[in-house]
């Protein structure tokens, strides 16, 4: 039963827009004002009619004790007045709710209901046109994740492509720099600022007769000698500067090297002597190990030397001295 009444008032709901009870709230929310505009006329029309009037016995104002009498007769008509009103008022609220909750619940139960018979076959207006079946190409949390990897990895690439452009955008600007005159500039010695390549942009007269090609080079190549000129200034204080110096001027030198070369140097230093005096190795001018492998060809020894290696040979082995041994063996 409570399963029923809850979707009748979801239905009725959501066919009127609002709750049934609201219509009845409405409807005792007004009879409630009503009510409390006739109890407040009631109050008003009570307080401005005469005391007398009223049924309250007022004595002619004549002596100051009558006087005093009928302002007390009056407060206590004012009183109760104001009594029987709030009295009146609250019997019509009790009147009020009693009646219309049976209003309430009659109606709930005959006009803001629908049959059982039908309820499950209602179809509302705004119910027209809609398919519950599902849909294969509906979205899901598949389908929406792998959207998300696609974008995030779409947005990496184009962070990267956005770099990349910048980069290339400042490449082509520092090899414009070297052609263009409007371009970044440096300076030569002569403390004059020009474009590296900027001569090759000076065609002087040159205007690309094709007819005559020897004319044309020509102006070419004039065009260019104030550009080499310029090259041939800048390298004349530095090869001075070189003819001027001690030889090592350039070089890579015992005096001039840098910490990574005396660094290396150092390093294989302490190498070859750790290797020759712990480990008892003999290398060779270029590091190798020498021990126990054919180290080339030796001097070769004069007559003289042989002549004496045979006596001693002859000495301590008691052979014959007299035989000269061949000078190359």
């Amino acid at each position: 039963m409570a399963s029923s009444a809850t979707s009748d008032v979801t239905l009725l709901t959501e066919h009127f827009t609002y709750r049934p009870t609201a219509l009845i709230d409405d409807i005792v929310n007004s009879i409630n004002v009503l009510a409390f505009k006739a109890t407040e006329a009631v109050e008003k029309g009570l307080l401005g009619a005469n005391p007398s009037d009223l049924g309250f016995k007022i004595p002619p104002p004549t002596t100051p004790e009558a006087q005093e009498a009928g302002k007390a007769i009056a407060e206590a008509a004012k009183h109760e007045i104001e009594n029987g009103v709030h009295q009146l008022e609250t019997l019509l609220e009790a009147k009020i709710d009693k009646n219309f909750d049976r209003l309430e619940i009659f109606a709930l139960r005959n006009y803001l209901s629908v049959p059982p018979e039908v309820r499950d076959w209602v179809r509302l207006s705004h119910y027209e046109g809609l398919t519950f079946t599902q849909d294969k190409d509906a979205p899901n949390t598949e389908s929406v994740t792998l959207l998300r990897r696609k974008l995030r990895e779409t947005q990496k690439l184009h962070a990267l492509l956005r770099a990349e452009k910048a980069r290339n955008e400042a490449t082509i600007k520092a090899l414009k720099a070297l052609v263009l005159n409007q371009a970044t500039k440096k300076e030569d010695v002569d403390g004059e600022t020009c474009p590296a390549f900027a001569f090759l942009q000076n065609r002087g007269e040159l205007m690309g007769d094709g007819k005559q090609p020897v004319t044309t080079t020509t102006e070419f190549t004039l065009s260019q000698v104030p550009g080499l000129k310029g090259l041939l200034e800048n390298l004349e204080p530095r090869l001075e500067g070189l003819a001027s110096g001690t030889g090592k001027e350039g070089l890579v030198g015992e005096d001039q090297k840098s910490w990574r070369r005396e660094r290396l140097g150092f390093i294989e230093k302490e190498t070859r002597r750790h290797m020759e005096n712990v480990r008892g190795l003999e290398l060779g001018e270029m590091g190798e190990v020498r021990d126990g492998e054919w180290q080339g060809e030796g001097r070769k020894l004069g007559k003289g030397e042989v002549e004496d290696l045979e006596r001693v040979v002859s000495m301590v082995g008691g052979g014959d001295a007299g035989e000269p041994m061949d000078q190359d063996s």
